[in-house]
């Protein structure tokens, strides 16, 4: 039986570690794939330790989303071709019922339908040399997206749409709030990945965009994005709420934001509702929409006089459809999207497998916007 090797989270007291694993087989509906680079998130040794609580069905091998080219597809296969370089989606829907999801080797979902995915099929995910994915998560990335300026192309590196996900996210829910332009968006906080990727996303969409946050830093590197110097606006937000509400206010003009989106991450999480939250809610108009899509784990408390005289609208959305991946990619494509350094998503470091524990040390000091860490399971010869 053919092998390969992956990391493996076999408990959570246990040190992550290269295994030997066997080679899954190619069914219908799959595809093997080689990663190429993996992301990791600031949070990822505290999920793979147990701190964060996630539901994960171990052992497993981590890796939520990546660059990889194409080693074999399944039987039904119609477009996707061995040699493919594609981004490898997280979201798994279960194809009977896509009430059932799992975010692949990260979350596995609420329900017992949920977890059948996880535990049965898609259980390894991509910080290994091969994995086995869904057909239907594989995104073929256009050659012309890696060719240089001079053969016509955009000129990325693989490492530059890596950890793409950061921006899709945000654009998920911002797209399906309506977002573009003549509208004006809210982003608090706004310096972290997946919240300056809102940011990005929402001046690539062409609103007038409110950055808000306590790092005057963080704020600053965001007028680097395109459209910046035209349409964005930067508040220091105080803890306050109705400081905070009127600084929010002022900054759309006084006549409040269309959308305010949320991305807090974990910490945000509390017995008191994050202050930021009540503020941008309150500097929403009428019609307004709140749209949820961070990490806060407890409860919030909402003012039920202002939903109601003001119709505001307050949802919850989980990460983005088919439809708008397509749509992420062409607009990438287009150069309507710009990622890489130059919009400051650089890369902190590349490691290979072995080198796990220092990439989630790295890993762990990048809470901002860029400086992301890398893990390479087939290294960079393998590229």
């Amino acid at each position: 039986m053919s092998t390969y090797k992956a990391l493996v989270i076999s408990a959570f007291d246990k040190p992550i570690a290269v295994q030997e694993l066997p080679t899954p087989t190619i069914t219908p509906g799959s595809a093997l794939i080689n990663p190429l680079y993996a992301g990791l998130q600031p949070y990822s040794r505290a999920i793979f330790t147990g701190k964060v609580p996630y539901p994960l069905i171990l052992p497993l091998t981590p890796g939520t989303t990546c660059i990889a080219r194409v080693e074999a597809v399944g039987a039904d296969a119609t477009s996707l071709n061995p040699g493919d370089i594609v981004w490898v989606d997280a979201t798994i829907l279960g194809r009977d019922n896509p009430d059932n999801q799992i975010l692949l080797a990260l979350h596995g979902g609420s329900n017992a339908g949920s977890q059948k995915l996880m535990a049965d099929v898609w259980r390894n995910g991509c910080c290994g040399e091969k994995t086995l994915v869904p057909l239907e998560n594989c995104h073929v990335l256009p050659e012309s997206l890696f060719k240089t300026k001079e053969e016509g192309g955009m000129g990325y590196h693989f490492k530059d749409l890596s950890t793409l996900s950061t921006v899709l996210v945000p654009y998920g829910g911002l797209e399906s709030a309506g977002v573009g332009a003549g509208t004006t968006v809210i982003v608090a906080p706004a310096t972290g990945k997946f919240s300056g990727g809102a940011v990005l996303a929402a001046l690539a969409m062409g609103a007038k965009v409110i950055a808000a946050g306590r790092n005057e830093a963080g704020l600053q590197k965001l007028f680097n994005f395109p459209g910046a110097k035209e349409r964005l606006t930067t508040v220091k937000l105080q803890s306050d709420v109705e400081k905070d509400a009127a600084s929010l206010l002022a900054a759309t003009g006084g006549k409040g934001a269309h959308v305010y989106i949320d991305l807090s991450p974990p910490a945000a999480s509390g017995p008191t509702t994050a202050s930021h939250i009540k503020s941008s809610i309150l500097a929403l108009r009428r019609n307004g929409q709140a749209v949820m899509m961070g990490g806060v784990t407890s409860n919030i408390e909402l003012n039920y006089g202002l939903l109601m005289f003001q119709n505001i609208s307050v949802r919850g959305q989980f990460m983005y459809d088919r439809r708008q991946i397509e749509q992420f990619i062409q607009m990438l494509e287009n150069g309507n999207l710009i990622l890489g350094e130059s919009v400051g998503l650089t890369v902190a470091g590349s490691f290979p497998m072995e080198k796990a524990e220092e990439a989630l040390d790295l890993a762990e000091k990048g809470t901002g916007w860029g400086n992301d860490v890398l893990v390479a399971p087939n290294g960079e010869e393998g590229i």
